[in-house]
């Protein structure tokens, strides 16, 4: 074996696994070429998860807060704030700190890989060869797959206009004061852009056979007025970048010894807004259910505990797409279509929070200070992979304690399960909401 894991990928998602591999000690060999470029928005909590992983504001990667303006096709205005970073300097960033933990970088593409007994061996273009019992495929949008509709994003970054840039400070390219991105919607598709210092970036999503896809920015101005405005006296740096932006849920739990992470694992729609997200949160919980294993644990248990994640948020991802592109509708039959598509891919029935499912109790794989273990947990209609604990506190065990205890209290419980009365307080007051799981009511008060 010439190493523990080999990490095939160089996106974010595969360089976070493989720094927090390393720093627990397992040997990690990384290979990939450099990311495409293209700008991205961040969410509040994409950026907090990055600022975890030593990334945030100060890293002169990730810029924001930003005001996002826009206007939905119903006429509804949509505001908020977000952080814009540039996807291949992330990637570099993230490559970088993987790096500096002990991760192996290998600037090369992965040509096969072929599991032979117990270990993988994984060929490179370059003519070498890697082996590990472990691999993880980083590598985006390929192989089996249950997907949303077809959808591509077409990227373009241009200079902006000397209008737009009147008025600015010398230092505009580090200003947030010249800083804004934008949505909005056309017949064939939707527009999200971005404005920095003297760059601006415009990425337009539709179907791959909506008109010829080099053209859709300019189709795009013509009926979203705002874009129009940031286009004008723009210049073109560069040529488009095209990418798939379809939603995928990976197929996920057929080999506990390949791991998928990104958007191998699980994309989501551009315009759900949480792509980053997901892909940093998954990262993260594949890296800590790999060391679960290689610490001893139950290698299929551990990817059934990553398979339900990413099945949830693939699940509640499809839901918000559906939402938003039901919302436009009435813009033409891209927006029908894309809805109806998206709403095909959901099970029959209501959503989950709209249906009175009662609270049971089952055991189900959870994360257990860093092992992945079975615990009982409360499924409800609102959390269909189950809640083990609240504030540290085990929600069944206290339910039992309450179901067994004479004159039950909340020293007593805090007693009974060894955590603090706060703590005990906070998760009682959730099983209290949850209906018949503290029945009947306790009435709790301290002392005893």
């Amino acid at each position: 074996m010439t190493h523990d894991v080999v990490v095939c990928g160089t996106g974010p998602a595969g360089g976070v696994v493989a720094r927090r591999l390393a720093l627990a000690g397992v040997r990690v060999a990384q290979v990939g070429m450099t990311s495409r470029p293209g700008w991205e928005g961040l969410s509040a909590r994409s950026r907090a998860l990055l600022a975890a992983e030593g990334l945030d504001a100060t890293a002169d990667v990730i810029a924001g807060p930003i005001a996002r303006h826009g206007v939905w096709a119903n006429g509804r205005v949509v505001a908020g704030i977000e952080w814009l970073v540039e996807r291949s300097r992330l990637a570099a960033a993230v490559s970088a700190a993987a790096t500096a933990a002990g991760v192996e970088q290998r600037s090369d593409v992965v040509t096969n890989a072929q599991r032979v007994g117990g270990c993988w061996n994984v060929r490179l273009r370059s003519g070498a060869m890697l082996a590990a019992p472990l691999i993880i495929d980083a590598r985006g949008r390929r192989g089996p797959q249950l997907r949303g509709p077809l959808l591509l994003a077409m990227g373009q970054r241009l200079r902006r206009g000397s209008r737009a840039r009147s008025g600015t400070l010398a230092s505009a390219t580090h200003s947030n004061a010249t800083s804004a991105t934008g949505i909005g919607v056309a017949d064939f598709g939707w527009c999200w852009w971005a404005e920095h210092g003297q760059t601006l970036w415009v990425q337009v999503i539709g179907r791959p056979r909506a008109g010829l896809p080099a053209a859709w920015m300019t189709a795009a101005a013509a009926q979203i007025p705002a874009l129009a405005r940031a286009l004008e006296g723009a210049s073109i740096l560069g040529e488009p970048t095209a990418r798939p932006a379809h939603a995928r849920l990976g197929a996920l739990g057929r080999d506990p010894t390949c791991w998928q992470v990104g958007d191998s694992a699980l994309a989501l729609d551009p315009l759900s807004g949480q792509g980053i997200y997901e892909a940093l949160r998954g990262a993260r919980l594949v890296a800590a259910a790999v060391q679960s294993v290689m610490d001893g644990g139950d290698a299929v248990l551990a990817q059934r505990f990553i398979t339900e994640r990413h099945e949830q948020a693939w699940l509640r991802g499809v839901r918000v797409a559906e939402d938003f592109y039901r919302e436009n509708c009435a813009h033409g039959a891209f927006w029908r279509d894309t809805a109806a598509a998206y709403a095909a891919l959901l099970p029959a029935g209501a959503p989950p929070g709209q249906v009175a499912e009662a609270a049971r109790i089952e055991r189900r794989p959870v994360l257990d200070r860093g092992r992945i273990l079975e615990r009982e947990v409360i499924i409800t209609a609102n959390h269909p992979r189950g809640v083990w604990h609240i504030d540290g506190v085990p929600l069944v065990s206290l339910k039992h304690y309450f179901d067994a205890a004479e004159h039950a209290t909340l020293d007593g419980a805090a007693l009974a399960l060894d955590r603090p009365p706060a703590a005990i307080a906070t998760a009682i007051q959730w099983l209290q909401q949850v209906g018949h799981m503290l029945q009947p009511q306790p009435s709790v008060s301290p002392g005893g």
